[in-house]
């Protein structure tokens, strides 16, 4: 089953630049915080413009995006991975009613961290509610890392490393697909990465997004080349398995990076 991508917004509601305050645990949500509060209009995308990190490190962080009023949220974007993102939008459709609060928390791999996010939600006319996913589902997702999957290249540059499961059975069906990407600890090399998500049983994998591109670079920064969004119709019902491989653009590297993807259901 296919939906209508909406079209060009015609407005947008912008929020203000917040600090996400991350858990004094290593690994645990913290407190949710208001990105924006009392849209006019349902909302049909939304972009979350992150800043530089609080420190150094190991910058693996995991997001979630609510509505609702404090004490009273619902998740309706869980654990994106948001970390090595400075000064990068994440941009995705997804319904939010008019007059909702959208309210954020975060977790992180260090002890209490911030990420700084500026909130942009954009509204189609007429109805974009009705054209838009209400669902997203992680797969790959590690929280107990604050992470994703690793996916490793093969050593070989320009050849795609071995797939690696990021989930044996979708939970729902699919009608799109996100990517997003981050650093292994805190080790980056300076390179390019070309990433395959693929679905099927192990050996016979079809690659639904291919060559999803990503620069990292050794100052812990990670730069997507490719939009993690891809408005394409893959139609996956659930309970399929889905993988990634990766390679390294003219390079012989074996560092792994952190992958998972976000299924959009209508």
């Amino acid at each position: 089953m296919q939906w209508p991508i909406p079209p060009f917004p015609t407005r947008a509601s912008v929020g203000g630049e917040v600090n996400v305050q991350t858990g004094a645990t290593a690994n645990t949500k913290g407190s949710w915080i208001t990105l924006i509060s009392g849209i006019p209009a349902p909302g049909a995308w939304i972009n979350l413009a992150t800043d530089r990190f609080t420190t150094a490190g190991d910058r693996a962080i995991l997001v979630d995006i609510g509505i609702g009023d404090a004490g009273s949220e619902t998740v309706i974007a869980p654990d994106l991975i948001m970390g090595n993102r400075d000064y990068r939008g994440t941009l995705f459709p997804l319904h939010i009613p008019a007059g909702a609060t959208v309210r954020a928390r975060a977790s992180a791999q260090l002890t209490s961290q911030f990420v700084r996010i500026r909130t942009h939600i954009l509204h189609g006319e007429p109805d974009c509610g009705l054209s838009v996913p209400g669902r997203v589902t992680p797969y790959g997702t590690v929280p107990a890392s604050s992470g994703g999957i690793n996916v490793t290249p093969s050593g070989t540059s320009n050849v795609k490393g071995s797939y690696t499961e990021l989930t044996a059975a979708t939970t729902a069906p699919i009608h799109a697909l996100m990517v997003l990407v981050q650093g292994i600890s805190s080790l980056l090399p300076n390179m390019e990465y070309l990433i395959d998500i693929a679905v099927g049983p192990a050996g016979s994998e079809t690659v639904v997004i291919p060559d999803f591109a990503v620069w990292s670079r050794d100052d812990e920064i990670m730069h997507p080349r490719s939009p993690e969004f891809w408005p394409l119709s893959v139609c996956l019902p659930a309970g399929v398995r889905l993988a990634a491989r990766c390679l390294a653009v003219n390079n012989t590297s074996t560092t792994a990076i952190e992958v998972a993807v976000y299924g959009f259901t209508y």
